[in-house]
């Protein structure tokens, strides 16, 4: 080293200030800082209360049974991108999906049980329709082997054998 003196750093101490307690004691802190001394008092923070929480009281006592499980009055929905109800896994439970473009629900084996299409208004049903009062103006059974047309103007039943009229009940076309 080409200079033997040596430089010593060595921390600056500040000095304690006592926790102020609870009980008349002054607030007011004085040090001496750089020859001048400042005095510092705490700010004064107004009492707040603590945030009430709002509960939902008027909806769970007026439109939610919440023992019965039942929903007693009407709910608007809001607009949203779909909605899955249940949760398919293979050989354990099948699911629902509402959409803009339709409904459809599978089975634990992933067959689609039902389909309604949103778009052109057909549906798909894999078990029994049971109603009592069934209107269509066009009813195909089976591959076009029976058709009960209901048509104001040529309303007829036409029973076919591999794709030739056999019988017909009610007016030629």
């Amino acid at each position: 080293m080409a200079d033997d003196t040596l430089k010593v750093y060595t921390p600056t101490v500040i000095e304690d200030v006592p926790f102020p307690q609870e009980g008349g004691q002054d607030l007011a802190v004085s040090q001496a800082q750089g020859g001048r001394e400042e005095t510092y008092t705490p700010a004064v923070v107004k009492d707040s209360p603590f945030p009430t929480y709002n509960i939902a009281v008027d909806v769970l006592s007026s439109a939610l049974n919440t023992k019965s499980k039942k929903i007693l009055q009407e709910f608007q929905f809001t607009h949203s991108g779909a909605i899955q109800i249940g949760k398919y896994e293979p050989g354990v439970s099948g699911d629902l999906r509402l959409s803009p473009s339709g409904i459809t629900a599978r089975d634990s084996a992933g067959n689609t049980t039902f389909a309604l299409d949103g778009e052109t208004g057909s549906a798909v049903f894999a078990g029994t329709i049971q109603a009592g009062t069934f209107i269509a103006g066009l009813v195909v059974v089976g591959n076009n082997t029976w058709i009960i047309d209901g048509s104001p103007t040529t309303p007829r039943i036409l029973l076919y054998n591999n794709g030739v009229p056999e019988i017909l009940i009610g007016k030629k076309a």
